[in-house]
């Protein structure tokens, strides 16, 4: 069993807090992923008064209540457009979904904000840019997603405004080193960026043991993600069948969570019969963690995350992670050989060689590798990842000079 809180206890996370800000911060966004909850919430309890502004409760291809954890939230008006993010180099294509709220000026002026923090670098922003350029003694932070490899495949149209955008804010936040090296290639000036990174949502996460009993779990691997090209989950479930079939002594068993396009090409891949493949669909936040906490490694094969948040929360389940080089996560948290692997899912030598590499590893280097794992990930709490956002609001309210109206 589990050691967590549920998601009904959505209270703000209790500990010893400065005084409020005293400002009025609006934050602009396309809805609220659950594990979000817990760090706008920190946001929320750091300054005086805090609104959210979403373009949508949720988006089609998310499957969750929404819960937006006593926040004062607000639906506008908006417009979404379905587009497709063709990234030709990884050979994937993948859905979107474009937001175009068309209240945004008429909301700000009547919240009348002092901060407003905009989530990425769209219709949105733009409008928040032109407020900010109206009411000159407001002040606007972007809050920016993305990591180098996302942003190579973005059209022309987008970078086209984004140097313009950037330039208008008074700081940018960034979700990690890759994306604070993009932000500093478009000239956003050092003391201008602020890290407000993600963090596992501490409501579901697993706090129990590490230990394993290793012979049992080593063949049991996982996988979670949107069942799409982009992903990367067809062509892993291809490569071990492959890896499987030269290696007809070795037992793998994979659970892939999650649902999606390509549910059954997936489930129709030809397997040997030493490798086993469970398809729960979307399973619970809270029953993830436990599904992850009873496996013994993580496989991770997104072509493009900026982040890719299931890197954390397996580490913080004590599973090393065998993970994409596409994604910023495990770029940033995994370390070769010490809480994980990296690799090409691009190259399928790639992944045949550190598979090698995990099931020869002797127990007490894998148990390592679990303990190293969580203490990687320990101190990327919801309140420390709102740390960055605090700074910038406190950042850009130096400007303000007098008392509001």
């Amino acid at each position: 069993m589990i050691d967590c809180l549920q998601p009904g206890d959505a209270s703000p996370i209790s500990e010893q807090r400065p005084a409020p800000l005293d400002c009025r911060v609006v934050l602009l966004t396309h809805y609220i992923p659950l594990y979000q909850v817990r760090v706008f919430q920190q946001i929320a309890a750091a300054v005086r008064d805090f609104h959210v502004l979403l373009s949508t409760p949720l988006e089609p291809n998310r499957n969750f209540e929404p819960d937006w954890g006593g926040l004062d939230c607000r639906v506008q008006k908006n417009l979404t457009l379905r587009r497709r993010w063709i990234d030709r180099g990884s050979g994937f294509q993948d859905q979107l979904y474009v937001h175009l709220p068309y209240d945004t000026l008429a909301q700000l002026r009547r919240l009348n904000p002092d901060v407003v923090l905009s989530l990425e670098l769209g219709a949105r922003s733009m409008a928040a840019a032109l407020h900010r350029k109206l009411h000159r003694r407001s002040r606007l932070v972007l809050c920016t997603y993305m990591s180098q490899h996302t942003e190579r495949s973005r059209g022309w149209a987008r970078r086209m405004i984004r140097r313009p955008l950037l330039r208008s804010a008074d700081a940018v936040t960034y979700n990690g080193p890759s994306c604070q090296s993009y932000l500093r290639s478009q000239g956003v000036p050092e003391p201008r960026l602020f890290h407000l990174p993600y963090a596992a949502d501490d409501r579901t996460m697993y706090r129990g043991p590490l230990e394993r009993d290793e012979r049992r779990v080593r063949p049991l691997l996982v996988s979670v993600g949107q069942l799409s090209e982009r992903k990367g989950l067809l062509p892993l479930v291809e490569q071990l069948s492959r890896y499987a079939s030269r290696r007809p002594q070795q037992r793998i068993e994979l659970l892939l969570a999650g649902e999606g396009p390509l549910r059954d090409a997936i489930a129709n891949v030809a397997r040997p019969a030493n490798f086993i493949l469970e398809m729960p669909g979307n399973v619970p936040a809270a029953k993830l963690a436990e599904r992850m906490a009873s496996r013994g490694v993580a496989v991770l094969p997104t072509l493009a995350d900026e982040w890719l948040l299931v890197v954390n929360e397996a580490m913080q389940a004590g599973l090393p992670v065998i993970g994409s080089r596409y994604a910023q996560a495990v770029e940033t948290l995994v370390e070769q050989g010490v809480n994980g692997w990296r690799y090409d899912p691009l190259q399928p030598a790639s992944l045949d060689a550190v598979l090698d590499q995990y099931f020869a590893a002797d127990d007490q280097q894998l148990a390592a590798m679990r303990d190293a794992a969580r203490k990687r990930v320990a101190s990327r709490t919801p309140a420390w990842a709102a740390r960055g956002a605090i700074e910038a609001i406190r950042y850009v309210q130096q400007n303000f000079q007098g008392a509001r109206e």
